[in-house]
């Protein structure tokens, strides 16, 4: 990396956390979600295939309506992902799974969501960072089930390898949750995506 030649930098302290994009968009948006999709297009012929997947969009498009639950009318196909939309599809998403996977899918998944609740708490005690590693822990053993079925090839993904600074993070630093990228996102969008 560019940060060989200088003499104090750690790399893993000079990159902060990102809950938004390493997290909710990345991890979960980017990889768990399209794992799914390849998990039982993989399965299963692609009548089938396309039956489970319209039945996954279905249960996401008819949640009750409840407070802190959003809507989502078309369910999860739509083109233009936010990181509220992804964190909100993070609620749902794991009952409108089960039933359609293997255990060991819904059981990546609630490794994972644990792990994203524990970190995003304001604060955070040595409790807590062992709940964090345990969950990411989990996580990792669980997710092999997508290798082992052949939805995805290798886990040699940064929004992954991100995950295990954390911890560390969260000693040096605190809770991330002042450094997400989230905070200065809505500026984005007014400044950046909404002329365009």
């Amino acid at each position: 990396p560019f940060t060989n030649n200088f003499p104090h930098a750690n790399i893993h302290q000079l990159i902060a956390p990102d809950i938004l994009h390493q997290v909710i968009k990345g991890t979960f948006r980017d990889h768990l979600v399209d794992w799914v999709k390849k998990y039982i297009c993989n399965q299963h012929p692609k009548c089938k295939a396309d039956q489970i997947l319209d039945d996954i969009n279905q249960r996401i498009a008819t949640v009750a309506s409840f407070s802190g639950l959003w809507q989502f009318p078309q369910g999860h196909r739509f083109k233009q992902w936010t990181g509220n939309n992804s964190k909100a599809l993070m609620k749902v998403y794991l009952p409108a799974i089960k039933g359609h996977v293997l255990q060991d899918v819904v059981l990546t998944f609630h490794a994972f969501l644990e792990f994203c609740y524990l970190v995003w708490c304001n604060v955070t005690m040595e409790t807590t960072l062992n709940k964090i590693e345990g969950s990411l822990q989990c996580f990792h053993q669980y997710s092999e089930v997508f290798k082992t079925t052949g939805a995805v090839l290798t886990f040699s993904l940064p929004h992954q390898h991100s995950l295990k600074h954390y911890v560390h993070h969260i000693q040096l630093f605190a809770a991330p949750n002042g450094l997400c990228s989230s905070i200065t996102e809505n500026k984005h969008i007014k400044v950046v995506k909404e002329p365009y």
